[in-house]
């Protein structure tokens, strides 16, 4: 492995802040131009910084890629970007900061491949310097899509498994947003030192694709997916729950409508809150929250948005007085290459405190949400107008106090 982390520039990227007219004061939203074309992973505050983490698309055809970070001072600026790559395709899905020492990045890599892809695991220190990296995966094509530390202090890779020759679908066929082969869960547990403890496929007849996770009290994982039902418009959300080895312990799936499950909060109280989207009779999908019991059970879910334009939810945190924050997009038709961030607070029965939806003027998919040390919500995600590369984007957004409106 050749060690390439390197700095590019101290504010030398092209990023445009924007005024939001008719925004609150210190809300903003900025673009963040790399090398190439740029798919945001996560987002998470580091020290006073925000870290804006993804993948530096070099190209698709020969496939190409590395790591990129943007490391980001609160007011919005760069502060500088640091990359990182080597032969062969990796991608950043997720990151987790272990310690003041150790940061660990999780996505994809082709480079040691047993099959056309494989998990990777990637441990830095706190300047961006590699200081080694594992490879899970068997013969089929693994990516990790999320890093979770367990309550035991150890750590679970989750992500997808797919089989190439089993067709489902183009990747972004019309109707469609799975994966080109069947697909299903897969999960790694690794110990405190990085190694693994063990790796399960979840692969079934079942289409299922694996959004989100969560550690349980037992030293388990809960495991959120959508279960894509293509050509039929019928998909459901599937909510695993594994036991410390990594057997399946129950599996429930919520298949009213058309569901879409993106995004899984673990509550103090051990409730869970699932966000996505979902649609019934022929209609637009609208956003959804669901709030369950730790045993799977459904104890209530709601639809917000409105029926006369599309919206979906992909992120959520939880406020220090108890309320909940969704981030996610919404738009009027699909037509369009045009997405608004849609933000929505709820109290603990799914009660709307509020709701906004802010202009972007670009196509924009939503990957992180942080409630930050500031009081400030800061949405990230990846955007790009027509015809144009994808860059990472990040807003920033006052929310209003209990009782006043948006």
């Amino acid at each position: 492995m050749r060690d390439r982390w390197r700095v590019i520039a101290l504010i030398l990227l092209s990023g445009l802040l924007v005024p939001l007219s008719g925004w609150a004061a210190g809300d903003w939203i900025r673009w963040y131009d790399h090398e190439h074309e740029v798919h945001v992973g996560t987002v998470l505050e580091v020290e006073g910084e925000y870290w804006l983490v993804g993948t530096n698309v070099a190209s698709v055809d020969p496939p190409d890629a590395g790591i990129v970070i943007f490391r980001i001072q609160p007011d919005g600026s760069l502060l500088y970007t640091s990359s990182y790559d080597w032969d062969g395709v990796q991608s950043a899905a997720d990151v987790l900061v272990a310690d003041a020492e150790h940061v660990l990045f999780v996505g994809q890599t082709d480079t040691y491949s047993a099959g056309g892809s494989d998990m990777y695991v990637l441990i830095a220190d706190s300047y961006g310097q590699a200081l080694s990296e594992w490879v899970l995966g068997e013969s089929l094509e693994e990516s990790a899509s999320r890093i979770v530390l367990g309550s035991q202090g150890d750590y679970f890779i989750v992500g997808n498994q797919t089989n190439p020759l089993d067709v489902i679908a183009d990747a972004g066929a019309p109707g469609y947003g799975g994966l080109e082969g069947r697909t299903g869960p897969y999960v790694a547990r690794l110990d405190r030192d990085g190694q693994a403890v063990w790796e399960n496929s979840y692969l079934s007849e079942a289409n299922v694709v694996l959004f989100d996770a969560s550690p349980t009290v037992n030293g388990g994982c809960y495991l959120l997916s959508t279960v894509y039902g293509y050509p039929d418009n019928d998909d459901a959300i599937r909510l695993d729950r594994l036991d410390a080895d990594g057997t399946m312990m129950w599996s429930r799936t919520f298949d009213e409508g058309n569901s879409k499950g993106y995004s899984l909060l673990q509550l103090d109280t051990g409730r869970l809150l699932v966000a996505g989207a979902r649609s019934s009779a022929g209609g637009s999908l609208q956003a959804l929250l669901m709030m369950l019991e730790a045993t799977g059970r459904e104890v209530w879910s709601r639809t917000y948005g409105g029926s006369e334009r599309i919206s979906g939810l992909h992120a959520l945190v939880e406020t220090d007085d108890g309320r909940f924050v969704a981030a996610g997009v919404q738009l009027e038709d699909y037509g369009q290459y045009r997405d608004d961030v849609y933000l929505l607070c709820v109290d603990a029965d799914g009660e709307m405190q509020w709701e906004q939806a802010h202009s972007t003027g670009k196509h924009v998919m939503v990957e992180g949400l942080l409630a930050g040390t500031d009081g400030g919500l800061l949405i990230a995600g990846t955007g790009g107008a027509l015809g144009e590369p994808f860059q990472a984007m990040l807003m920033r957004v006052e929310p209003p106090e209990q009782g006043e409106s948006p």
